[in-house]
């Protein structure tokens, strides 16, 4: 079974994002922040990462840097609703995967998901 942390501050988006996933067979773990979600990659292996920018306590990109240099080379898929151009071009060198600019496609969402961690 793939696992998978959903990191975004906003609980509708975050509790709605885990319920479609595990519809989906997949485990997921959540946090609340970005210092949470820093937290559990240190402490627990996940397949995919789906990673909102803009969280209190450690910003999406500091949490994707961080990762990087660990050499946690987990994919990982941003959300943003602040597309500033810096911070945007950052997270793309340290390499993600997909970006979604809120408010997103969930049906982009769950096929990107899905071609990430192959499943039918």
């Amino acid at each position: 079974m793939s696992r998978m942390l959903i990191a975004d501050d906003q609980d509708g988006i975050r509790l709605m994002l885990a319920q479609v996933f595990q519809n989906l067979g997949i485990e997921v773990d959540t946090a609340n922040d970005g210092q949470n979600a820093w937290e559990k990659l240190e402490q627990n292996g996940y397949d995919l990462v789906l990673l909102d920018m803009n969280m209190p306590r450690m910003f999406g990109h500091e949490v994707l840097r961080n990762m990087r240099q660990r050499d946690i080379d987990t994919p990982v898929m941003i959300m943003t609703a602040f597309g500033e151009k810096s911070t945007l071009e950052e997270v793309q060198r340290l390499g993600i995967t997909a970006q979604f600019e809120k408010p997103f496609d969930i049906y982009r969402m769950i096929e990107k998901v899905k071609e990430v961690l192959k499943i039918t």
